[in-house]
């Protein structure tokens, strides 16, 4: 019995570190809306997975500064420069969070580790279907948001978004932000106006589109997306 205690002993860690407390939801999401508090510099990968298609996919270069400053280059081909966004993120983060706890039952779990940031996994499930809509991978230290996956309602991989470098803090030129104003109508990430017909207005993003027309959407955009582009 002596050894047999002894073993169990020697076989303990001596110094097991204490896992992190789980944040809240509203917390966590209230921190990434936020954003960090200095500038920094990221390469994203966004893949599009049309059912039966091969995954499209596109890199984009980001650089942001405090007070929700950002702007994106997508990756041209053959080297050749592609088209820049530049925004400045101008909504009430509690008016943002209000909207997802309206539209889905939220609950945090450990992620993993993203572009070597240890990150909160944050999981979106309908309040209608208790489907699974969104997953995002939020750094536990900045509250960044480096990692997003949108599903169908079938469950199946529709989006990926994923930062796969990431300087942070970085040295990001002033002048770069000159001029920069919210979206007016607001758009997700990287998508642009591409036309309008019979006030039908067409916003893609080169990998997937959706419209708009009487503010109502159409396309395959989370609800939480989809509410805002219709101006609500």
């Amino acid at each position: 019995m002596i050894k047999l205690a002894l073993v169990l002993l020697l076989a303990a860690p001596l110094h097991a570190k204490p896992r992190a407390p789980l944040p809240g939801a509203d917390e966590l999401i209230l921190k990434m809306l936020t954003g960090p508090e200095t500038s920094y510099v990221a390469v994203e990968r966004v893949q599009v997975f049309a059912p039966g298609k091969k995954p499209k996919a596109m890199t984009v270069n980001i650089k942001a500064a405090p007070g929700g400053k950002i702007r994106r280059e997508t990756a041209g081909r053959k080297k050749k420069p592609g088209p820049i966004e530049l925004y400045v993120e101008d909504e009430p983060a509690g008016k943002r969070l209000a909207r997802l706890r309206s539209l889905y039952e939220l609950t945090v779990s450990t992620g993993g580790v993203v572009a070597k940031r240890k990150t909160w996994k944050l999981e979106l499930r309908l309040k209608t279907s208790v489907v699974l809509r969104r997953a995002l991978w939020v750094s536990r230290d900045e509250g960044l948001l480096m990692k997003r996956e949108t599903y169908r309602d079938d469950g199946t991989l529709a989006r990926r978004e994923r930062l796969t470098k990431l300087e942070l803090p970085a040295a990001v030129d002033a002048a770069l932000f000159a001029g920069v104003a919210p979206k007016k109508p607001w758009t997700p990430s990287g998508v642009v106006l591409a036309g309008e017909k019979d006030g039908t207005r067409t916003y893609t993003n080169g990998l997937e589109s959706y419209t708009v027309k009487d503010g109502r959407v159409s396309g395959d955009l989370a609800e939480d997306d989809a509410a805002r582009a219709a101006g609500r």
